[in-house]
């Protein structure tokens, strides 16, 4: 088995109750929440695995020997840049 790093972006809001929600940009349903941003971005982690990992298995139904199983790559702009404390998971919400 071949693991390989995917990187997704999240988007992560303050409720007015102290918790924060946060969401999977590229994947629909990929939504969690926690009471802290680690435990925000544990769920989302958590969350976004349990549904690429159902989303494979339900497309590896059926497969046959004729089936070509292969990995692709795009190349996708980011209009908005991601403050790096962002992308490395700093906490700017202490």
């Amino acid at each position: 088995m071949i693991c390989m790093k995917q990187r997704y972006h999240t988007i992560i809001k303050a409720e007015t109750n102290g918790r924060f929600v946060g969401w999977v940009e590229e994947i629909p349903g990929a939504i969690s929440q926690g009471r802290s941003l680690a435990e925000v971005r544990h769920n989302l982690r958590d969350s976004l695995s349990l549904i690429v990992e159902t989303h494979r298995d339900e497309a590896r139904l059926g497969l046959d020997p004729s089936c070509i199983q292969e990995a692709i790559e795009i190349e996708v702009d980011d209009q908005d840049q991601i403050e790096p404390s962002a992308v490395t998971g700093g906490d700017s919400y202490s």
